[in-house]
């Protein structure tokens, strides 16, 4: 857990992050205008998975997280100005992870909080720092454990997706507030006049099970989204995808006031999503997501069971967000092709 030290007047190392070779930390970076933006990456990469992946080579800082099932993968690549300051070390380079549930609520609450220094020193003592500086002239400082490791990345190539859409959030977060709540997934279908979200009656995956059965479908028109592209030489594909990762997405590109561009492929092949700024001036990070999708268990051949030799009708060694799914439609989560 976090050492919540006492509120204490900091060394003058704090404000002016002069790098001194008496320094102990290899990175040491100032969030302060994009206070916000960088709290509510750290919200959302906490819906998705239990722990943050910082690399810091080059100038840059990406923040990634893994769920657990290993079906959600987002990352957040920081350029050097979205830093009030940034100092690493020369010829450095930096691979940890950290708990988030330790570092979350330290960003909960931002309003009062005029910037923040985030500093990590590795060598005999490993641990992050975190100090905040109020506008109220109250300072405090947070100490985390972290751990060094080979920083994960999801292979993929965006090239192979010839089906492409770039859309308002708030858009699709207005058709997925139509799905029954506590859905576990959505169908998304993109056809040659139209884009259309519906959730399998058969396959609901609901907490509250008064509601199986019950079937919605939402078509959106090209005209209601900013771009459609759907492949010239297809009649169609149709992803099913888990939706708890998907709305937390939409949520924050929504938070940053960006369009949301989704790459589509096939069935069991991942979804590419990323954002755009609406302005022409760009914003000094960006978000990339790969969200894994559902291929029916009859249709992967022996060379294709990511699972290996297992028995059509064993238990699935993963059923999304609880329950596994009903016998008759045994679906797994086709991953992407590794990561690394």
């Amino acid at each position: 857990p976090p050492s919540w030290g006492p509120a204490r007047r900091l060394p003058p190392r704090f404000s002016t992050m002069a790098s001194e070779a008496s320094d102990p930390f290899t990175l040491q970076f100032c969030v302060d205008d994009n206070l916000r933006i960088f709290a509510r990456m750290l919200a959302c990469l906490d819906r998705v998975g239990k722990d943050l992946y910082l690399e810091a080579s080059g100038g840059q800082v990406s923040l990634r997280t893994l769920n657990a099932a290993q079906s959600a993968f987002v990352k957040f690549h920081l350029r050097p100005d979205f830093f009030a300051e940034f100092v690493l070390e020369p010829n450095a380079s930096l691979s940890m992870k950290v708990y988030l549930k330790n570092l979350v609520p330290i960003f909960r609450s931002v309003a009062g909080v005029s910037k923040v220094w985030v500093q990590v020193a590795s060598g005999e003592e490993n641990y992050l720092r975190v100090q905040q500086e109020c506008s109220s002239g109250l300072r405090k400082k947070f100490d985390l454990a972290f751990e060094e490791v080979t920083m994960i990345n999801a292979v993929y190539s965006p090239d192979s997706c010839l089906n492409c859409l770039t859309a308002d959030p708030m858009t699709l977060l207005a058709c997925l507030n139509n799905f029954p709540p506590g859905l576990a997934e959505v169908t998304l279908s993109a056809g040659a006049d139209a884009l259309t979200l519906r959730n399998d009656p058969d396959n609901i995956g609901l907490d509250d099970q008064k509601d199986v059965g019950l079937r919605t479908e939402l078509s959106i028109s090209p005209e209601n989204l900013h771009a459609y592209m759907p492949n010239p030489a297809s009649s169609g594909v149709s992803v099913t995808f888990s939706l708890r990762e998907f709305k937390a997405l939409l949520s924050l590109v929504k938070e940053l006031e960006h369009r949301v561009t989704l790459r589509l492929e096939a069935a069991g092949q991942p979804i590419l999503l990323s954002s755009e700024p609406r302005s022409q001036t760009g914003a000094p990070f960006s978000v990339e997501s790969v969200l894994a999708t559902v291929v029916e268990a009859a249709s992967l051949g022996d060379e294709d069971d990511m699972f290996g030799d297992e028995p059509a009708d064993e238990p699935m060694p993963f059923a999304p967000h609880g329950g596994a799914p009903p016998q008759q439609q045994q679906q797994h989560y086709q991953q992407p092709q590794q990561y690394q």
